[in-house]
């Protein structure tokens, strides 16, 4: 093998183009070289730069051993292929095809604009195809990003870099590694030990992460960001065109946050690309501290509303045919208001006009004509001399609401500022039915005035719950 040059470098490693003069063709040369371990003295020779990083870096070349040994076992034309293996210089080397072409990412950031579904699929069918295989033996590759696929020259993508492979066979007792990259790592890859296990879903989040890439041009928000406040718009809500309903819900459905409501095999992801199976994403809330189980339906203001307004219209269809069964309501006591002050009912009636006193006959200032001699208020006026109190002591009448129009239901206006709230929350709302009484005493308990009172308690928890 003749080195020409680096084709790349990283912490882990370098990749170099080579020429194989036994075979005549050029070769990915990828030599073991973590640099914050070892470092190249003045010979071939890989050193360690302290002797306390001797554990860490036999263990890393163990991991790479095994990533060569794992691509050797499997042939597929998405998947990198390993010819040879050794070790030398204190480190190993494989040596691998040398495919030209851009990545995913550089495509991508080389589109004006965004793909087509065709596109799309024509890069997933060959992914999924090499993962199916990856996964019925139980591999795992868990590091799927737009630079870890290459694009050759006749379009077909590659994955590449399979240094986070992990397969299942050591048993339940293995923890998984922690090499992820945060905008397409799923969140069970930050989990510790087994708490969340690992699957197939694991690579089909990463898929979609990939896929919402090349859609919008942005990465997705890191699953642990999204596990406690998914801000991420849903790609079936956005506009894209050129793409299908169905497909984007397929790719929704892959980057569900939890495990469990991800598809669980590609052959599933495969059935909701081609609408075969509904693909709905569940809530994202993920609780690590207890298990996992499916979140309940808040309740909302609306469902009491309904509740209440069908239970009115029973009563109101009962009520014609059995008159007698329902009791009349119980008149409510107007608490006594100060002289001079208006007397208000509940806080969402119509706020009436104001009476006069002229000498001993009380007429509201929207009238020019008398009031009838024999009104409610002469008699409570008679009354109240008889009491010992003069006129310009007594509260003032209510006057009589006006009539409403013939065909036309009396409207209840919002309550003024002006007019305070009298009584309890149950005094302000005794004149509602049976069922618009709960109601009532909601909206009144929200207001400033009743705040405070006892019979709002049970309201106020509800609300801290979150039921209404």
């Amino acid at each position: 093998m003749e080195l020409v040059r680096v084709l790349a470098a990283g912490g882990f490693g370098i990749v170099y183009l080579a020429r194989d003069h036994w075979l005549d063709r050029d070769v990915a040369v990828k030599e073991f070289l973590p640099t914050h371990l070892a470092g190249r003295g003045d010979s071939q020779q890989i050193e360690l730069r302290t002797d306390a990083d001797a554990a860490t870096f036999a263990h890393g070349l163990q991991s790479f051993i095994a990533e060569a040994k794992l691509l050797a076992h499997f042939s597929h034309p998405a998947i990198v292929k390993v010819h040879r293996f050794w070790e030398a210089n204190g480190t190993g080397y494989m040596v691998m095809p040398y495919l030209r072409g851009p990545t995913l990412g550089q495509v991508r950031r080389s589109m004006s604009q965004p793909p087509t579904e065709q596109w799309l699929r024509s890069v997933m069918a060959p992914l999924m195809g090499a993962l199916s295989m990856l996964h019925a033996e139980g591999v795992y590759h868990r590091d799927i990003a737009p630079d870890n696929v290459l694009v050759c020259d006749n379009g077909l993508p590659v994955l590449l870099d399979f240094g986070a492979a992990r397969s299942i066979g050591c048993g339940q007792s293995c923890s998984p590694t922690a090499i992820l990259k945060p905008h397409f790592a799923p969140i069970e890859q930050y989990a510790e030990g087994t708490r969340l296990r690992q699957g197939p879903w694991t690579d089909i989040y990463s898929l979609g992460a990939l896929i919402a890439y090349l859609l919008v041009g942005v990465a997705p928000p890191p699953s642990t960001a999204r596990a406690v406040d998914d801000e991420m718009t849903p790609l079936r809500k956005r506009r894209i065109a050129g793409v299908s309903p169905t497909f984007l819900s397929a790719i929704d459905w892959a980057l569900s946050v939890r495990p469990q409501d991800r598809p669980q095999s590609i052959a599933e992801l495969r059935e909701a690309l081609d609408g075969c199976s509904p693909a709905e994403p569940f809530p994202s809330t993920v609780y690590l501290d207890r298990p996992i189980v499916p979140p309940k339906r808040q309740e909302g203001v609306w469902r009491p509303l309904l509740v209440s307004f069908a239970g009115v219209a029973l009563v109101l269809a009962v009520a014609p045919l059995a008159p007698g069964l329902l009791p009349d309501p119980a008149p409510r006591e107007t608490p006594r208001a100060l002289a001079g002050e208006p007397v208000v009912g509940h806080g969402w009636e119509k706020p009436e006009p104001k009476a006069a006193v002229v000498s001993s006959t009380i007429v509201t200032s929207t009238t020019s004509a008398p009031a009838p001699t024999n009104t409610a208020a002469n008699t409570a006026t008679n009354a109240a001399r008889a009491d010992g109190l003069t006129a310009n002591e007594q509260p003032l009448a209510r006057s009589s609401k006006p009539a409403a129009s013939p065909g036309k239901p009396a409207r209840r206006g919002p309550r003024s500022a002006a007019q305070p709230y009298a009584g309890t929350p149950l005094d302000l709302c005794a004149e509602r039915g049976f069922f618009l009484r709960r109601y009532c005493m909601q909206r009144a308990c929200k207001e400033s005035p009743y705040e405070a009172s006892a019979q709002c308690a049970p309201f106020r928890q509800e609300a801290r719950l979150g039921r209404y």
